[in-house]
């Protein structure tokens, strides 16, 4: 019986796993995001996420294109022109699942990063401080 007990333990030990990403394997980047929080850092580290109002969405294709119902080049919350770039994974990032470059900008290396977490798109900009922006998944 002991034995048993012994390789059920061994079992369960080498089918779990600490893959601190597992939660988001099956959220998929591609698809429609909606913004549903902001952050803005006011200089002190003390910024969080805060609920706002926006029909800000991003878009990502399979062809490595996204596209926005705004601006890319910095991080804003209101709607208008189509801004486009591109996106590329960046495999084993802690700070970001991979970045996107978007086309137009007067900034040259305008880049931003994003990350997929708890099932939420987290989409950081180019700030002095820290400046973000939380999508749900819409489609």
């Amino acid at each position: 019986m002991k034995n048993y007990i012994l390789i059920l333990v061994v079992l369960l030990l080498i089918n779990c796993s600490s893959d601190e990403n597992s939660e988001n394997k099956d959220v998929s980047l591609l698809g429609k995001w909606k913004l549903i929080e902001q952050l803005a850092d006011p200089g002190d580290g003390s910024g969080v996420f805060n609920p706002i109002t926006s029909n800000r969405t991003f878009e990502f294709f399979k062809n490595g294109d996204v596209t926005a119902n705004g601006t890319l080049c910095f991080m804003s919350s209101e709607v208008g022109e189509i801004g486009s770039g591109t996106f590329m994974e960046i495999a084993g990032g802690d700070f970001s699942d991979g970045e996107i470059t978007p086309n137009n900008c007067s900034i040259n290396e305008a880049v931003l990063y994003y990350k997929l977490k708890e099932g939420n798109l987290i989409i950081w900009y180019l700030c002095i401080e820290a400046c973000g922006q939380k999508f749900v998944k819409i489609q």
